[in-house]
């Protein structure tokens, strides 16, 4: 599927969607917004697909928790929370002006928290941060992220979103001419 977004606000909304269906489990409003969105169809239940997130994201059960230090890290270290891809993350934060609330509930690194700092990013106009960001974090690991989640879904809400998430992110590369391994 290709985006075609007609302006920044639409470009921030996907950011953001796609974000919140990494934070928690989705509601219905949420998946109304996928349907309407991007008109997929999906036969799953709202508590299959509550269960299919448990299932791939939650705490120490999850099979793929979402944050890049489980899977951007240097050969000679180890998948690990808080490890050199959250530091890097944070201090790309920091570089933009953006301070993380000391209370706030996500790791630097999550999936969701990165997906909101892009629609930070392009709503205060920091081209060059998107690009730099998206190349040195969400290009790295996300795709194959995706890849595993949609093989291991159990629900065909959980296949088709990482799928429209994989293909938002190469996009996105494209746009701003990033090579990828796809």
């Amino acid at each position: 599927m290709e985006f075609y977004y007609d302006n920044d606000l639409e470009t921030i909304n996907l950011y953001r969607l796609f974000a919140s269906l990494f934070m928690q489990e989705p509601a219905g409003e949420t998946l109304l917004q996928f349907v309407d969105i991007f008109g997929i169809e999906f036969p799953d239940t709202s508590d299959e697909i509550r269960t299919d997130f448990v299932y791939l994201f939650s705490g120490s059960e999850g099979r793929f928790p979402p944050y890049e230090s489980l899977y951007n890290y240097p050969l000679w270290d180890k998948p690990r929370l808080w490890g050199n891809a959250t530091d890097e993350v944070k201090r790309f934060y920091e570089s933009t002006g953006l301070t993380l609330d000391e209370e706030m509930d996500l790791v630097p690194d999550h999936l969701s928290a990165e997906l909101l700092f892009m629609s930070y990013l392009i709503e205060n106009a920091f081209g060059e941060h998107q690009k730099n960001f998206i190349e040195k974090h969400l290009a790295v690991w996300i795709p194959e992220y995706c890849d595993e989640i949609k093989r291991f879904a159990r629900t065909t809400f959980y296949q088709q979103m990482s799928a429209l998430l994989r293909e938002f992110i190469l996009d996105e590369c494209e746009e701003f001419g990033i090579e990828t391994s796809k």
